[in-house]
């Protein structure tokens, strides 16, 4: 079971950070926003723009940060120390849950703004099959 758990946290971290790198990275909004806005990234002015992008690499950075922290409790995970699980799940619900309140809250604007339910759905869940999975060792 520790093998299951070990590799679930690895693929909740990976997902963390593939959408930490593609918020930090991009030069626009996401297509979810613009659906949301009912605007293109263009035509908004330069400093909404600037405040945009700003928030986007925050919550880059977070969720980065979430990803390696997530990989570096992999180390007493893998020793067997039972409140590094707990610190994973504690550090996802604190992270993924506001994220999945304003995503849901999003799609609720405007129902065809494809907004990332489902991958923090799965990556919340993937946290959670691997604290129980760990917890029952």
């Amino acid at each position: 079971m520790q093998i299951v758990a070990l590799v679930a946290f690895v693929l909740a971290a990976v997902l963390a950070l593939a959408f930490g790198a593609r918020y930090v990275l991009t030069k626009t909004f996401m297509p979810y926003h613009a659906a949301v806005l009912g605007k293109s990234w263009p035509v908004l002015e330069p400093r909404l723009q600037t405040i945009i992008l700003g928030m986007l690499k925050v919550a880059g950075g977070g969720l980065l940060g979430y990803g390696v922290s997530l990989l570096w409790l992999l180390l007493p995970l893998q020793r067997g120390e039972v409140w590094a699980a707990w610190a994973a799940l504690t550090v996802s619900l604190a992270v993924c849950g506001p994220i999945l309140y304003v995503v849901v809250s999003l799609r609720r604007i405007e129902p065809r703004a494809n907004t990332p339910i489902v991958p923090t759905l799965v990556v919340l869940a993937l946290v959670m099959l691997a604290t129980v999975a760990f917890l029952a060792r």
